[in-house]
């Protein structure tokens, strides 16, 4: 028990110091040899939890989407669709420091793995695909039914551009300007609540998007 306890720990520390190399430095430019010395241990001890690169970074993939499954799911516990949404949106705000320096460490991942063919190529996207289902599954709340996809595009795209520009620029400030427009945005979206109701009500039949048999995440 103590020696797996010991091995968990071993492996999350390799992942951790991996996960900030690659957000710092890109998941190319990154060395095993950097992630043994990040983590403190022999480059031995890299192989032993990890085969490949390609497997450190979808496990690391994978820990970047239960932090943002686990972000999502705080935030759907707000009272409606827009508190939802600008709990999202905030996550960007919130993190526009380390975002100008770096980049988005969701994003400029999945791009740079998105080039790459096979498995990792595909498993790439799946944290913005997950983002993008939840943010159209709130305007469909909002009563969007028939634009909520194109709507959840438009915020994501605009989040990771945010993202983008203000790394290019150094300017966390453009971040914040632009999640402060992004929330405006939702609040004109918004309808009143009774024609809010009605919305919900045409769409209760379900939609192109998650049809009514699809089980969904949130």
């Amino acid at each position: 028990m103590a020696r797996e306890a010991a091995a968990s720990a071993n492996r999350d520390r390799l992942l951790v110091a991996a996960s900030r190399l690659i957000h710092q430095r890109g998941f190319t430019r990154t060395r095993l040899a950097d992630v043994a010395t990040e983590a403190g241990v022999a480059l031995g001890s890299v192989y032993f939890y990890f085969r490949s690169k390609d497997d450190i970074a979808v496990a690391i993939v994978d820990r970047r989407l239960e932090r943002l499954e686990r972000a999502l799911a705080r935030a759907a516990g707000r009272p409606d669709p827009v508190g939802r949404l600008d709990a999202v949106i905030a996550i960007w705000a919130d993190d526009r420091e380390i975002d100008a320096t770096y980049g988005c460490p969701i994003g400029s991942l999945c791009y740079e793995l998105s080039r790459r063919r096979g498995a990792l190529g595909a498993k790439a996207g799946e944290p913005l695909r997950v983002l993008l289902r939840w943010c159209e599954q709130r305007f469909d709340e909002m009563g969007m039914a028939g634009e909520s996809h194109g709507l959840a595009a438009h915020l994501v795209m605009a989040l990771q551009g945010a993202s983008l520009v203000g790394h290019a620029f150094g300017d966390p400030a453009m971040i914040a300007a632009e999640t402060d427009r992004l929330k405006a945005w939702i609040r004109a979206l918004a309808p009143p609540p009774r024609r809010r109701a009605h919305r919900a009500r045409t769409a209760a039949g379900g939609n192109r998007h998650f049809p009514d048999n699809e089980e969904e995440t949130s």
